[in-house]
């Protein structure tokens, strides 16, 4: 597949297109309703990370915009229809999933341009669709930001609420919780994106 045929690109040439301002709500729906099923099982949400799931989605199949979008969407729909989650873990949230939807967003197009300029000069076709590679180095990437900015906004928010004694030592344990889930990411989302991008471009 083309760079040419991604979704960002028709995005950038044509503001956000209809398709695209579809696909986001989808995924901000999806953000919202995955996480009352993983709220069923005991730490099914601190564990599978549910909501991480349609952020990363959004950043890396429509852009940063949508990630921006449904990243910060989601938690604050969230949190007025159902409650969940608490404040004092919606607004970390809402800087986390921000930073996955913007990062993956843009760091995809940047590093697949960099892959296939790698494949050029092994000689391989620019005609081969690019490799899983891209997905996930900026889905890694992504991870990383995101993670170390829940852990800023935690720790800057702990003594203004007045729970400030252990905060960084509790906040890295609750990320610890949370590897399961990004290991599922990491197999999960650049299959479902593969899928899309096959569906939309066979």
């Amino acid at each position: 597949m083309s760079d040419a045929g991604r979704p960002e690109d028709s995005m950038s040439r044509r503001g956000f297109s209809t398709t695209a301002m579809t696909g986001t709500a989808l995924l901000l729906a999806m953000g919202v309703a995955l996480p009352l099923v993983f709220h069923g099982f005991p730490l099914g949400g601190r564990i599978f990370l549910p909501m991480h799931l349609p952020t990363f989605v959004a950043g890396l199949v429509l852009g940063p915009l949508a990630g921006l979008i449904v990243g910060v969407g989601s938690p604050l729909l969230s949190a007025l229809i159902t409650g969940r989650p608490p404040v004092f873990y919606m607004v970390p949230m809402v800087f986390e999933l921000a930073t996955y939807g913007v990062v993956s967003g843009l760091l995809r197009p940047s590093i697949e341009s960099a892959l296939t300029r790698a494949r050029l000069r092994s000689g391989f076709s620019t005609r081969a669709r690019p490799s899983t590679a891209g997905i996930v180095l900026s889905l890694l990437c992504a991870m990383v930001a995101g993670r170390a900015v829940w852990l800023a906004v935690v720790v800057w928010m702990a003594p203004v609420i007045g729970i400030q004694a252990r905060t960084p030592a509790v906040a890295l344990a609750a990320l610890g919780a949370g590897w399961i889930g990004a290991a599922a990411q990491l197999v999960l989302i650049p299959a479902i994106i593969r899928a899309i991008e096959r569906l939309r471009n066979p």
